[in-house]
């Protein structure tokens, strides 16, 4: 055990078995923050989830001792500053485990069989620090939860191995050219028109994503698939065949730009999306290109400028010196101009 002064403290790194870990916690040699029992349950959800994959990463606990405790070797108590959720979510596993091998679900049952066996090796990293008071441990605390940089959604996109939405995004990107030529703004998180020419910020991209391979927002199921299948790469297919319809619409260069095209506003993208493939559920894949195509087409005829009167039938506010009209992004308003595309395209 290697101990390292920082500034008046002393740390250090130390591994404990989880055995030892929850027999502290029993014992209350362990002391944890006030625990919130819906991060518990993701965080506990998550390592069931993974554990037949066996890519389950847990940080190191931080944790402090009294003055000296360090000297006199491994301790066995702990005071938590950071890691109260992860502890409250690992001495659950045990519980969960106990329900999921007597379930009747074949995949349920195997999760908890191996979860059984592989607890046993289960070792977790402490940091320790000495000689910290508890208005110390407190702001450490505060600190660690708050001054810490949130990964950005294009990293999550670039390097997300589970989530089937964001491994979709990242494929649409990718694979379409000319989507990339339209625009997609991937360093800031809105795309304020009119200065900024991109069709789509990421977020927005992965928006469109959602509700083709979903039906509609970014759910939490979706959030929990493990890896793309084959009909979510299928469904890959399909958007990109719908962005080359859209850009048949409106050329490509100038489409983001809200000075000239309204494809620029996302409710109205959006919406144009939710009529290309609202009510196809139970269509066999290969006829939904053609439906798709059939229903773009029916569109060419609108005037897609931004400053067609016809928008302003819809939800939305004049913003900014040029007055421009921007477009309500909610349910309603996207919902409206689906209906009004539909009869506009005779659906």
């Amino acid at each position: 055990m290697i101990i390292l002064p920082v500034f008046s403290k002393k740390q250090t790194m130390i591994t404990y078995s989880l055995e030892e870990l929850l027999q502290m916690l029993k014992e209350e040699q362990m002391i944890l923050r006030e625990t919130n029992q819906v991060q518990a349950r993701a965080i506990r959800r998550y390592i069931f989830d993974n554990i037949m994959e066996e890519q389950v990463y847990i940080p190191p606990i931080v944790a402090y001792v009294e003055e000296g405790q360090l000297d006199k070797g491994k301790p066995d108590r702990l005071t938590v500053i950071d890691g109260s959720q992860r502890m409250e979510a690992l001495s659950q596993l045990r519980a969960m485990m106990v329900k999921s091998m007597s379930s009747e679900d074949d995949l349920e049952r195997k999760k908890g069989l191996h979860l059984n066996y592989i607890l046993k090796s289960v070792v977790i990293s402490v940091q320790v620090f000495e000689g910290v008071s508890s208005t110390e441990a407190d702001q450490m605390y505060i600190d660690f939860n708050t001054k810490g940089k949130k990964v950005s959604l294009s990293k999550r996109i670039a390097y997300d191995s589970r989530n089937a939405i964001n491994q979709a995004t990242k494929q649409v990107l990718q694979a379409n050219e000319k989507l990339r030529e339209a625009g997609v703004e991937q360093e800031k998180i809105a795309v304020v028109r009119p200065k900024n020419k991109n069709l789509l910020s990421l977020s927005q991209l992965r928006q469109l994503v959602a509700l083709f391979i979903d039906g509609g927002t970014v759910s939490s199921k979706l959030a929990q698939d493990r890896v793309l299948t084959r009909e979510t790469e299928e469904t890959i297919e399909l958007i990109n065949f719908w962005f080359e319809e859209l850009f048949k619409l409106h050329p490509v260069e100038t489409i983001g730009n809200y000075d000239i095209s309204i494809f620029a506003s996302f409710p109205l993208l959006y919406a144009v999306g939710s009529y290309a493939i609202e009510g196809t559920e139970e269509i066999e894949e290969t006829e939904l290109k053609t439906q798709i195509k059939r229903r773009m087409e029916k569109l060419r005829s609108i005037d897609w400028s931004r400053d067609n009167p016809v928008w302003r039938e819809f939800d939305g506010s004049e913003r900014g010196k040029e007055k421009y009209f921007y477009l309500k992004n909610d349910k309603k308003n996207i919902k409206a101009i689906t209906n009004w595309l539909s009869r506009k395209g005779g659906e």
